[in-house]
């Protein structure tokens, strides 16, 4: 794995002075005076007590009584200090437009007036999460205040200005009081189009190689289709001196147990597959089979190490965040053509990650994964079933041989809720060749901890056993693994039951506290006895060291066997961002006969328009060999162009590669860059839609500069001129809602037709969504009550909005002032009526959206 390095020498003195801290009392003074107090503060994080006892409390924003965010980054400046909060993510969550410049000050934009808000360097302050907005000195420099409610852990928001994400709220409020039976508790979920065969994208590669042993030409292709109402992928990889590589795989995902009828089904999968681990009797497998489960592909179980992975296009890089932290990175792709990060260890309750994908280009992408640990089990007398049959090792066509090759075997699951708090598991599996084996277990939550035993018979006739035991103590999660495994040593099985008889070991994830930040932790110690005799004691960390601009994670393994002298490994790495900058770098040292250093390397790479330019360097202690190489990407058009000039143990190598992506759009075939068969995409369509018929017709006018909000995120693309715009890496499977961004249009008197939009895509499925916006007006109605040559605005009064008709379209109720507003109207006639008067005929046009009428009421009528 590859990682970065800091940004110039204040950093990487800082970084090492707060790695020296954390481990010896007798530290250097800083290279810069009051950096690391800057950093860091003074006050010990372990003597504050609260929730935010190590500096860092992750409140929920509110506002008129919602909730906009779940967690702010909010970081404690100190005794009588206040505190301050992540600014990025609050102007995210506030859905404004902003920018970064160079000198580290932001530049938001606000609507309505339309203007522009400077927030100078000086004013931010460095903390773990980015530049930190101090509370008290907010309500100066942007037009709200934030006031922080630390025994509730809320932060409440007081605008004083019109804000996006105030609008759109207040908008779905509206919407819900002029029409309360067109309300839903969802966007309404899209209809997917029908069709037999139907080809969605294509992403297509070429690539030359001149190296010191020869040259060699080397092509592909990925499709994604649809296939029989399934998600269809296919790949074909050709090269000049390998046998080609081909693979193809159909498929259906979805949070509903709706698929194939009476079974009930959430996932189906045929082709080249991945089965699901089977406790202490078989590991997960991939080859060609069939799998059918009632079970989620996303859901986690009760007490678990999770893998994440998704689709990672050739040249992108992934990097994976827990809790605001770098916690690993890579650039290496699996067979199935994915990025992939094994055996995460889970704390109780929720858990989020988020990964970043890095294009060659200049592209960039975020996804967040959230698995709830502790509460996955089945419901009282709830039924899940995983079924199939899985040939490890084989690929559904052509005969490259893949890592294991397990045989033939089906495998069966079954989930059965016997109470509130336990789960009975039984896994079965039986080989076409060999005997079948049987695992029985049960998964319970009691007493404040989590539990799983497991009983197993495998193939060999052996007889195995674990348990699992997971339990919180203060901030830290404890994990006990208890394991006596059986005789099958086959391919099939996981790693740790082929390489030890018997094993127990104690895992811990916790904080530790760390001036006014905190490191997340995580050790591992583990005692196995080997198959071939003997014991192996292990033991492993990994610690994070969060600064403002750079992240740092330090880990170490430790293996003794026997009572032979102890082995292993330490590795330092670093990544830092600054501008157009993203560097990487890393040190390894191994144990053997005492330490020393293995070799480093160093990774940048620098944004420059439409490409990048990447450098990478590696050296190896032993062999004192410096490796690495240059490489300079550049999207032409739609196309992808790459030229590199690395030297490696065989030589220097020149390298060239093209890459295009194809995708069907309205009526006709687009080109795109690459990468789009593995996710999913929306072409998103915004117009004003004249007639009223939800389709964009010739002569009706598309909307440049809109924006959308995805789930909970805002997009960074913008519509073009013709009112569309590709949304790309989307994720596929679960439901992504999709709204319009009410500030990115020219007027707010153009509404939306629907609120906003659900859909499920599949893996390179780009799904065109027409989104008509409909010109609209408001009217403002007063009503005064009249005594003499007094007028007296009065409040709670009903009134009722009719059209030209004189049905009713919407009622209201006066406020204090004797005011009541009915927006999101569509053109036409309409009075007012309240108390027995009536207004006269108001007529809403494209000159004229909005008019006010005042009803003059009597004494005797109110």
């Amino acid at each position: 794995m590859r990682r970065r390095l800091p940004v110039g020498g204040r950093w990487l003195a800082a970084l090492l002075l707060a790695t020296l801290a954390a481990t010896s009392a007798a530290a250097a003074p800083p290279a810069e005076p009051g950096l690391f107090d800057q950093l860091f503060g003074t006050d010990p994080a372990a003597e504050r007590a609260g929730k935010a006892s190590d500096g860092l409390a992750l409140p929920g924003l509110f506002a008129q009584g919602q909730r906009l965010a779940d967690a702010l980054p909010l970081h404690d400046l100190g005794p009588g200090q206040g505190a301050c909060v992540a600014a990025v993510p609050l102007l995210d969550v506030l859905e404004l437009l902003h920018n970064t410049g160079d000198d580290g000050s932001i530049t938001i934009t606000l609507p309505e007036p339309r203007r522009t808000v400077i927030l100078p360097a000086a004013a931010l302050l460095a903390s773990p999460s980015g530049p930190c907005l101090p509370l008290a000195t907010l309500p100066g420099l942007l037009p709200l205040a934030i006031n922080h409610d630390p025994v509730s852990q809320r932060l409440l928001l007081d605008a004083r200005a019109p804000l996006p994400v105030l609008m759109r709220l207040a908008r779905a409020e509206r919407q819900a009081r002029l029409h309360p039976e067109a309300l839903r508790p969802a966007f309404a979920l899209v209809p997917r189009p029908s069709a037999l065969v139907r080809l969605w994208s294509l992403d297509l590669a070429a690539g030359l190689v001149q190296a010191a042993t020869g040259s060699e030409v080397s092509g592909s292709v990925q499709a994604s289709g649809e296939l029989f109402g399934l998600s269809a992928r296919a790949g074909l990889g050709l090269s000049a001196r390998a046998a080609p590589t081909a693979g193809f795989t159909l498929s259906d995902a979805r949070d509903t147990p709706d698929l194939l009828g009476p079974m009930g089904a959430r996932s189906l999968a045929i082709g080249d597959i991945a089965s699901p681990a089977q406790p202490l009797i078989a590991d997960a497998l991939s080859g060609r089979g069939l799998l059918v489960s009632s079970r989620p592909p996303w859901r986690a179980d009760l007490v678990d190490e999770i893998d994440l992975a998704g689709p990672l296009p050739a040249g992108w890089e992934a990097e994976l965040w827990h809790e605001d932290r770098l916690v690993d990175a890579t650039r290496t792709a699996d067979a199935a053509g994915q990025w992939r990060f094994a055996r995460l260890p889970v704390r109780l309750g929720e858990n989020r990650w988020v990964v970043r994908l890095f294009g060659p280009h200049g592209e960039s992408s975020e996804q967040a994964f959230t698995r709830l640990i502790g509460t996955e089990m089945n419901a009282e007398n709830e039924v899940d079933y995983s079924i199939g049959f899985i040939e490890g090792g084989t690929p559904l066509l052509g005969g490259a041989p893949q890592r294991t090759a397990s045989g033939a075997a089906a495998f069966a699951m079954l989930g059965w809720g016997l109470a509130p708090a336990l789960t009975a598991r039984v896994a079965l599996r039986a080989p076409l060749a060999g005997n079948p084996a049987l695992s029985l277990g049960l998964h319970g939550a009691h007493a404040g901890t989590l539990w799983a035993a497991t009983l197993a018979r495998d193939g060999k006739g052996g007889l195995g056993s674990a348990l699992r035991l997971a339990r919180r103590l203060g901030s830290t999660d404890l994990l006990l693994d208890l394991a006596r495994h059986g005789r099958d040593i086959g391919p099939a099985q996981a790693p740790p039951v082929r390489e030890f008889a018997g094993l127990a070991s104690l895992s811990g994830t916790g904080r530790l506290a760390f001036g006014r930040s905190s490191l997340p932790w995580q050790l591992r110690l583990q005692s196995a006895t080997r198959r071939g005799g003997g014991r192996q004691q292990a033991i492993g960390g990994r610690l994070a060291l969060p600064l403002a601009l750079l992240q740092a994670n330090a880990g170490f393994g430790l293996i003794r066997q026997g009572v032979a002298g102890w082995q292993g490994s330490a590795t330092l790495g670093m990544a830092a961002t600054n501008g157009p900058w993203r560097l990487r770098g890393g040190l390894d040292a191994v144990l053997a006969s005492g330490w020393r250093l293995a070799g480093g390397n160093v990774s940048a790479v620098r944004r420059t328009g439409s490409g990048t330019i990447s450098l990478d360097m590696g050296w190896q202690a032993e062999r004192r060999r410096l490796n690495g190489g240059l490489a300079w990407n550049q999207r032409l058009g739609a196309f992808g162009l790459s030229v590199g000039l690395s030297r490696a143990a065989d030589g220097w190598r020149l390298g060239l590669g093209l890459v295009v992506g194809l995708w069907q759009g309205v009526g006709h075939w687009q080109a795109a860059p690459a990468g789009l068969t593995r996710s999913g995409a929306v072409l998103a369509d915004l117009f004003i839609d004249d007639d009223g018929d939800g389709q964009h017709d010739s002569g009706e006018t598309a909307l440049p500069g809109g924006r959308f909000i995805v789930g909970n995120s805002l997009r960074a693309e913008t519509t073009r001129d013709d009112g569309r715009v590709l949304l790309r890496g989307l994720p596929a499977g679960p439901p992504v809602e999709i709204e319009t961004q009410l500030a990115s249009l020219p007027t707010f008197n153009l509404r939306p037709t629907r609120p906003g939009d659900q859909l499920r895509l599949r893996p390179g499925e780009v799904r065109s969504l027409a989104i008509p916006l409909r010109p609209t007006g408001s009217i403002e109605a007063r009503i005064l009550l009249v005594a003499g040559d007094a007028r007296t605005p009065r409040s709670g009064v009903p009134v009722t909005l009719r059209g030209a008709s004189g049905n009713p379209v919407a009622h209201g109720v006066t406020d204090f002032e004797g005011y009541v507003l009915f927006d999101g109207l569509p053109h036409g006639l309409f009075h007012v009526e309240a108390a027995g008067q009536s207004s006269p005929d108001l007529s809403l046009s494209h000159t004229e959206p909005d008019q006010q009428a005042t009803i003059f009421v009597p004494p005797a009528t109110t």
